[in-house]
């Protein structure tokens, strides 16, 4: 009985230490989240051996790596660079992890950068579906442009009503319908409606910031009370990928208001039939040239 007393302090030792660099979303760790993690961790020392061959079967077939500067590589060819994906995975700071049964996303910063790392479960373990680089200090996106009665905003077809993309699963039906009404609610600003399509978790993060739901809730009243609201950035391509109670979304923009296009990440999650939002973060595509702006005033 002592020896099982040591060994047990022993194990509850261990994975204190081994959880200090990240925030679980539950007060107790499901085995589920203790996977994502090591998986992560496992992922960080195979790319400081160099160790290709772990790396690679670490990696989901559709693996995706978008760096800071916006750049996306697929899995051979971040294999191929194995380098400089090493280096941009480095120094890790304020790490976190959200888990949804079958996809895990691993946070936090490095180098000047926000990062976002998305696992999701296959039959065979935990793999890195994408990971997303965002540049902390940039130039920030334009701000909304604001409304008068003698100057309606632009119309918002896509996003708001129509889309690139149809959608082949009742998930992904379920979850444009309701991710489409947020944009709306940008556009026609209504901070109570939009916050009901949002999980509390929430995070936004582009080029020029990142807001928490609470921050980005009283952004959305300022809007409100001053009458600001302008379309959403037109969608030029859009994937859906379902993973049980959880899906990713992945778009290219072209910012409304000109600017160079970007590349951008969402998860959402099943909650009791709704899909809200838990995750969007985006990166300029730096090599892309500028589009001018959308002219879609009607």
């Amino acid at each position: 009985m002592k020896r099982n007393l040591v060994l047990y302090g022993f194990v509850i030792v261990a994975a204190t230490s081994a959880l200090l660099f990240y925030a679980m979303p539950n007060a107790s760790a499901a085995p589920d989240d203790q996977a994502v993690l090591q998986a992560d961790r496992s992922l960080t020392a195979a790319l400081g051996k160099s160790d290709r061959k772990s790396v690679s079967e670490l990696l989901d077939s559709d693996f995706a790596w978008t760096g800071s500067e916006g750049k996306t590589s697929s899995k051979s060819e971040t294999l191929q660079d194995l380098a400089r994906f090493a280096a941009d995975n480095g120094g890790d700071t304020g790490g976190k992890a959200l888990v949804y049964t079958q996809l895990g996303l691993v946070y936090g910063t490095h180098h000047e950068a926000r990062f976002v790392r998305v696992w999701v479960k296959r039959p065979n373990g935990w793999r890195l579906f994408n990971d997303l680089d965002t540049p902390v200090a940039a130039e920030p996106r334009p701000a909304a442009v604001a409304r008068t009665s003698a100057e309606p905003p632009g119309d918002c077809d896509n996003p708001c009503r129509t889309l690139p993309f149809k959608p082949a699963t009742a998930a992904d039906k379920a979850i444009l319908a309701e991710w489409q009404k947020t944009k709306v609610d940008e556009w026609h600003p209504d901070a109570d409606d939009w916050a009901t399509h949002i999980a509390d978790e929430f995070m936004i993060i582009n080029n020029g910031s990142a807001r928490n739901k609470p921050d980005r809730v009283a952004l959305a009243k300022k809007e409100q009370a001053e009458g600001i609201g302008a379309p959403g950035a037109p969608i030029v391509s859009m994937t859906m990928h379902d993973f049980g109670d959880a899906a990713v979304m992945i778009t290219h923009h072209v910012p409304y208001q000109g600017g160079k296009p970007y590349y951008n990440v969402r998860v959402f999650v099943n909650r009791d039939g709704h899909w809200p939002l838990v995750w969007s973060q985006q990166t300029t595509i730096q090599s892309a040239a500028p589009v001018p702006a959308v002219n879609a005033k009607k």
